[in-house]
C-alpha cells in the first residue's frame, strides 16, 4: 500500500510542466511554515551568543553577555545589524515575549530564503529548460538543508543561503552574475569562510569564456567586502580587523583545536554522501546525475567541492559549516535528475531514496527543538524574583543559561564556579536570601557539602526527550 502511495506521488512530482513562478513560491514558503512555527530553539551556542544575543543587545539595548570571541574581535558586527532590524520590525508589529517574537523572526527569514528559491526556479525553467522539473524543484524547495539555512537565524545560515543564491545567479545571463557577486558580498559578512566560494565561481565564469560575466561577479563583491570593511573600522578601529583576527586565532593561535576534531573525510561521510545518496546500488545512477547537473550548473559544484575540500584540511569540523555547500550539491543532482529520463526500475528506487532522505532532514529542520533545557531554563529564571541578585552556575558559564535574550536580565551579573569549589564560594560570598544557583548536567550532592544545606530545589529542565545530558539543569535557591 505504502510503495503505490509512494509512486503514485512521485509520479504526480515528477510529470508535468513547472510550477509558475508564485506558485513555486508559495509553495517552498509553505514548506518553511513548519519550522517557522515548530523549530525552536537554537542549534549551536555560538547560533544564540555569538547572534542573537548582540543583535538583541543593538535592538534594545538590554544586557548581554560578551564571549571571548566578541571580547578579542573575532566576529562582524553586520549580522547582528541586519536581524536587529528584523528584531525591530517585529516589535514594532507587536511581537514582544521571546517565543512568539523568534517565530515572527524566523518568518521573516523564510520571506528572504526565496531568493535562492527563485533563483533555481530560473535555472530549471528559464535558462536550461528541464525537461522534468517537478521533482527537481520540489527537492530543492523541501530539503531539510534548505528549510534549516532560511529559518534559522544566525550568521552562518544567511550565509549559507546568500552563497547558494550567488552559485545559482552566476550561471545567468546580463545583470545575474552582478547580483550573484552582491550576494557572495554578503554572505562573507554572515560567514567569513563563505569568501572560499569565490575563487571557485570566478575560476567556472572564466571557464565558460565570460569574461564580462566574471568582471560583473568580481565588482559585486566589493560592496559587501567594503561593507565589513567599514563596520570593523567602526567598531574596531581597523579595516577588515574581524576576518584576519578570525583567521589568526583559529588557524595561527590554534583556538579552533580545543573543539572536537574529525578525520579529513568527515563531511564526505556525514554529508555528501547522505545528500545525493551516493551509495550502493545506486553509484553510478547518483554519479551520472551528478555529472549531468555538473554541466549545467558547473559553478555550483566547483564551489561546493572546493569548499568542501578546502575545509576537509581543517581538523575543526561540524556539519553546519557545510550546509550550503550540501545545498548546491544537491541542486546539481536535482536538475540532473529532471534533465535525465527516468527509466528503469533502479533510477526510480533511487528516486525513492533521495525523497526519503531529504523528507527526514525535512522533519528535523522543521520540527526539532534544539538546546530545549537551557532555553526552558532561562525562560523560568526570567520569571524568579532572584534573578534580581547574583547567578551561580556551576561547572559552565553564561553560555549554559540558555541566552540573555531568553532570560532578559537587568546586568549580566552570572558567575561561574567549580562543582568542587562551590562549598567554599558560598562560605566567602553567599547569595542574598532567595538568590539563584544553577547546575549543570548532574544535580549537586547535597548531602555531600555542608554549605549546600542552604540551597533549596527549586525546579529541573532538560530537552526534548531528555537524550542530551547536556542539556539537563538543575536550579536551587538559596534560602
Amino acid at each position: 500500500m505504502t510503495q503505490r502511495w509512494l509512486t503514485r506521488w512521485l509520479r504526480g512530482a515528477t510529470e508535468g510542466p513547472a510550477w509558475p513562478l508564485p506558485a513555486f513560491l508559495a509553495l517552498a514558503l509553505s514548506l518553511r511554515l513548519p519550522a517557522v512555527l515548530c523549530a525552536d530553539g537554537y542549534q549551536f551556542v555560538d547560533q544564540q551568543f555569538q547572534y542573537v544575543d548582540p543583535a538583541w543587545h543593538l535592538a534594545t539595548g538590554q544586557p548581554w553577555h560578551r564571549t571571548w570571541e566578541w571580547i578579542d574581535g573575532l566576529r562582524s558586527w553586520v549580522y547582528p545589524g541586519m536581524l536587529a532590524g528584523i528584531f525591530r520590525l517585529c516589535l514594532a508589529l507587536g511581537f514582544e515575549e521571546p517565543m512568539p517574537l523568534m517565530r515572527a523572526v524566523r518568518g521573516v527569514d523564510a520571506v528572504l530564503s526565496l531568493l535562492p528559491m527563485w533563483l533555481f526556479w530560473l535555472c530549471v525553467t528559464r535558462w536550461h529548460h528541464v525537461a522534468a522539473p517537478r521533482l527537481p524543484l520540489l527537492l530543492f524547495a523541501g530539503s531539510g538543508w534548505l528549510v534549516v539555512t532560511g529559518v534559522q537565524p544566525s550568521g552562518p545560515a544567511l550565509g549559507a543561503t546568500l552563497s547558494i543564491a550567488a552559485a545559482l545567479a552566476v550561471q545567468g545571463p546580463r545583470w545575474f552574475p552582478l547580483l550573484g557577486g552582491l550576494c557572495l558580498g554578503l554572505a562573507f559578512c554572515c560567514r567569513f569562510q563563505d569568501a572560499v566560494y569565490g575563487p571557485a565561481l570566478l575560476a567556472v565564469l572564466l571557464w565558460q569564456r565570460r569574461p564580462s560575466a566574471a568582471l560583473c561577479f568580481g565588482l559585486g563583491c566589493l560592496p559587501g567586502i567594503a561593507l565589513q570593511g567599514f563596520v570593523d573600522l567602526a567598531a574596531n578601529g581597523s579595516f577588515l580587523s574581524s576576518p584576519w583576527e578570525n583567521i589568526a586565532s583559529n588557524v595561527g593561535l590554534g583556538s579552533a583545536e580545543k573543539w572536537r576534531q574529525q578525520p579529513w573525510w568527515f563531511y564526505a561521510a556525514a554529508g555528501v554522501v547522505p545528500t545525493i545518496l551516493l551509495v550502493p546500488p545506486w553509484l553510478r545512477v547518483a554519479w551520472q546525475r551528478l555529472r549531468l547537473g555538473g554541466r549545467m550548473l558547473p559553478g555550483a559544484l566547483a564551489a561546493a567541492t572546493l569548499h568542501i575540500g578546502v575545509h576537509s584540511c581543517l581538523g575543526r569540523k561540524a556539519l553546519r559549516f557545510e550546509y550550503g555547500s550540501f545545498a548546491m550539491l544537491l541542486a546539481v543532482l536535482a536538475i540532473g535528475l529532471g534533465a535525465a529520463s527516468a527509466q528503469g526500475r533502479l533510477v526510480l528506487w533511487y528516486r525513492r531514496g533521495l525523497v526519503l532522505v531529504h523528507g527526514a532532514l525535512f522533519v528535523w529542520a522543521s520540527f526539532s527543538f534544539g538546546n530545549a533545557g537551557p532555553i526552558r531554563t532561562a525562560l523560568a529564571l526570567h520569571d524568579m524574583p532572584g534573578l534580581a541578585g547574583d547567578l551561580v552556575v556551576v561547572d559552565d558559564d553564561a553560555t549554559a543559561l540558555g541566552g540573555f535574550y531568553y532570560l532578559r536580565p537587568d546586568a549580566d551579573r552570572v558567575h561561574r564556579v567549580l562543582r568542587q569549589e562551590l562549598a567554599e564560594y558560598l562560605r566567602q560570598a553567599p547569595p542574598v536570601s532567595g538568590g539563584l544557583v544553577v547546575a549543570v548536567r548532574e544535580p549537586l550532592a547535597m548531602d555531600s557539602v555542608a554549605a549546600f544545606g542552604e540551597l533549596v530545589e527549586v525546579a529541573r529542565f532538560t530537552g526534548r526527550f531528555d537524550l542530551r545530558a547536556a542539556e539537563r539543569r538543575f536550579v536551587y535557591r538559596w534560602r
